[in-house]
């Protein structure tokens, strides 16, 4: 019987959620840095940005790439990859005034390429289990 293939399910969530979090915290930025003088001024930072979009990612690449090997749908990884542009041209490159814009649209692209893959992911498992 041949094994069908090592599941990340939990990590496909989690992925999921940061993203999901990514977009929410780029939408809440504007209502946040009026706090700013009550918060302090290192209560939110550049850099936390980078991490929570890097560490969302790199669990993106590793799950999305893992999955396709499996259900070898592409769709999945061709919105993470338009994510990423959308994410790093929001961060290093676009005027302030459209880095919202750029870092939500990121964050949606990479919630709906988790989405889609967890659908392609659930359909291979359900076709492989049927094969046998």
């Amino acid at each position: 019987m041949r094994k069908i293939f090592t599941h990340y399910h939990n990590l496909n969530k989690v992925g999921l959620w940061l993203s999901i979090l990514c977009t929410v915290h780029c939408l809440a930025m504007p209502f946040l840095l009026t706090s700013l003088p009550y918060l302090g001024k290192n209560a939110i930072s550049e850099q936390s940005e980078i991490l929570l979009i890097g560490i969302s990612a790199g669990l993106a690449i590793f799950l999305l790439r893992k999955d396709y090997k499996n259900h070898h749908n592409s769709t999945p990884l061709k919105l993470l990859f338009i994510a990423l542009i959308f994410n790093v041209l929001g961060i290093f490159f676009v005027p302030h005034a459209y880095e919202v814009f750029f870092n939500v649209t990121g964050g949606l692209l990479m919630a709906s390429a988790y989405g889609l893959n967890w659908y392609y992911h659930k359909r291979a498992c359900h076709s492989s289990s049927h094969q046998h």
